[in-house]
């Protein structure tokens, strides 16, 4: 019982310290112009090597890297963190972490498919709310904003999970680790996941640049991938420098601490909270910074309690008050048949 209340305090933490790594994110990419691939990829190397300089140096860094899970994650931590951040040239911050619970759908299904984990009646019925606040919510944008955020929140979502479940299982993400070890460890998956996918969108850049116009114009995913030069480039190499060791090596830290003492579906339950510290941080950084100030409406406060509501009804449930409190509603309605 004491690893759960600690494995709260830890996703607490790493929520809040997203929220602040993602309005900064934000604030990047509308005021500095930064490249969302080439800051995601910096943002993670920075973070890495923050972490090693910190961590345990005589760690055995080779069982990491050869370790298939740390590329798995890594890989999903980036494409994450890129899909989100493109969802962020078109809706705010808050926005996008409210429709973002939609992950803990996908992540009670998964649970529920992988580990047997079956979910409850509370669970189904906060489910089906947290999608229709969703819906609510994408009713108010345009249908070519709409199309855009739905496709890159959700592929960011899906990825959001498919980290933490491998997170949960993730053979060195042991719960008895020091200090030193977690931050070793932690460090070494983004600094290889970072460093390789810099190599390797520059790779596929410079590929690119030798593809004629017109096949370009008929794949126009292909302009996605930056310039070589974006990832020296000093807005997009400072600006990840400063969020990957100030702000997300924190929340790095503590996620894969929670996770290793909780599983997946917990942590997600707490994640569902982020959009008010989002929320928070947004209003106060609009306040004194040139970020577009937030003006939620009606609607999108309407899906604000919907989703919120349903999301923390559903860590409640997990509780032993929760769970007593299930029982006795179960007792209650079997005795009165």
């Amino acid at each position: 019982m004491v690893n759960m209340y600690k494995a709260g305090v830890l996703s607490l933490t790493t929520i809040l310290f997203w929220a602040i790594s993602n309005i900064f994110l934000r604030y990047c990419m509308l005021e500095h112009g930064c490249n969302q691939f080439a800051i995601a990829c910096s943002n993670a190397l920075f973070c890495g090597l923050a972490m090693i300089a910190l961590g345990n140096h005589k760690i055995n860094v080779w069982k990491i890297i050869a370790n298939y899970q740390t590329w798995v994650f890594g890989s999903l931590q980036i494409f994450r963190n890129l899909f989100m951040i493109m969802a962020f040239v078109y809706v705010s911050s808050t926005q996008a972490n409210l429709l973002s619970n939609i992950e803990i759908v996908f992540s009670v299904l998964f649970a529920w498919f992988l580990f047997k984990r079956k979910p409850g009646e509370v669970d189904v019925a906060a489910m089906i709310f947290i999608v229709f606040g969703c819906f609510i919510l994408l009713a108010g944008l345009s249908f070519d904003v709409m199309v855009k955020v739905s496709a890159f929140v959700a592929i960011s979502s899906f990825l959001n999970v498919l980290r933490t479940i491998i997170a949960e299982v993730y053979d060195d993400n042991k719960a008895t680790l020091s200090i030193k070890d977690r931050l070793s460890m932690t460090g070494w998956i983004m600094f290889v996941s970072g460093i390789t996918f810099i190599l390797v969108a520059a790779f596929l850049a410079f590929a690119v640049s030798y593809v004629p116009q017109g096949i370009k114009e008929s794949l126009p995913f292909l302009n996605m991938l930056p310039a070589p030069k974006e990832y020296i480039s000093m807005n997009n190499v400072l600006c990840g420098f400063i969020n990957g060791v100030c702000f997300y090596a924190i929340s790095m830290y503590c996620y894969l601490y929670a996770v290793s003492l909780s599983n997946s579906e917990y942590f997600m339950m707490y994640r569902s909270t982020q959009a008010i510290f989002t929320y928070v941080v947004e209003v106060l950084v609009s306040s004194f910074t040139a970020l577009p100030f937030l003006s939620l409406t009606a609607n999108d406060w309407l899906a604000a309690v919907t989703i919120i509501l349903s999301s923390a009804c559903m860590v409640l449930m997990r509780t032993p008050r929760g769970r007593r409190l299930r029982q006795m509603v179960k007792d209650a309605f079997h005795s009165g048949k």
